[in-house]
C-alpha cells in the first residue's frame, strides 16, 4: 500500500501511470467544476463562488505544463538520458491527491464556512463567527496540508525515479523547479482565466 501512494513510479508501468494520470485528471478536473473548486496554481486550491468546467481543465493543464517544463530541465540537468514521458507521467500522476480536496465543498460547506469568516473578520465581530465555520475551515486547512505534503512526495519520487537522482543537488533542483512552476502557473492561470 506504501509503494501505491508514495512510490507509484517504482512499481507500475509507465503506461499505466500515463493512463491512470490522464483518467484522474479529467476526473479531477470535473470534480473541481462540480464543487465549485480552482487549482490556480501548482500548489494552490480555492473554493470559488462559480467555475466552468473549461476553466478546472485549463487550470490543470497549465499546471501540469509547468511543471513539466521546469522538472524537465532538471532533470536533463541531472541525467541527459531522463525521458519527457516520464516527467510528464510523474507530473500528472503526483497531482492525483490534490483531486480529491474538492469532496470536501459539498454542498458549499467549504465555501459558506469561508464567507462567514471572511464576513466577521474584524475584532468587533469575530466572535460572531460559528464554531462549525471554524471546525470545517481548520480540518480543511489541515486535511490540505496533508495532501499537499502528500502530492509533493509523490513529484519527488517520480523526479528521482524519472532522472536517476542522487545526493542534494537534485532535492535543490526539484525546489527551485517547483518553485517557478508555480510562479509561472499562477502567471498563466492568471493571464487566460
Amino acid at each position: 500500500m506504501k509503494t501505491l501512494l508514495f512510490k507509484p513510479f517504482e512499481k507500475y508501468s509507465e503506461k499505466t501511470l500515463l493512463f491512470a494520470g490522464l483518467i484522474f485528471t479529467i476526473i479531477g478536473s470535473y470534480l473541481a467544476y462540480l464543487f465549485k473548486t480552482r487549482f490556480d496554481g501548482v500548489l494552490d486550491i480555492h473554493i470559488v463562488p462559480n467555475t466552468f468546467f473549461y476553466q478546472t481543465l485549463l487550470d490543470n493543464l497549465i499546471n501540469i505544463s509547468c511543471l513539466v517544463l521546469f522538472l524537465s530541465i532538471s532533470t536533463k540537468y541531472i541525467n541527459k538520458k531522463t525521458r519527457l514521458i516520464d516527467v510528464f507521467t510523474t507530473a500528472i500522476v503526483a497531482r492525483t491527491p490534490y483531486y480529491l480536496l474538492p469532496f470536501f465543498n459539498i454542498n458549499g460547506l467549504v465555501g459558506k464556512a469561508s464567507e462567514e469568516i471572511i464576513q466577521y473578520a474584524n475584532p468587533e465581530l469575530i466572535s460572531q463567527i460559528s464554531f462549525s465555520s471554524w471546525l470545517i475551515i481548520i480540518l480543511f486547512s489541515l486535511i490540505s496540508i496533508l495532501f499537499l505534503v502528500w502530492y509533493i512526495s509523490l513529484l519527488f519520487n517520480g523526479f528521482k525515479v524519472a532522472s536517476n537522482a542522487k545526493g542534494k543537488t537534485p532535492i535543490i533542483l526539484f525546489s527551485l523547479s517547483l518553485l517557478l512552476a508555480e510562479i509561472l502557473s499562477k502567471f498563466l492561470i492568471f493571464k487566460f482565466n
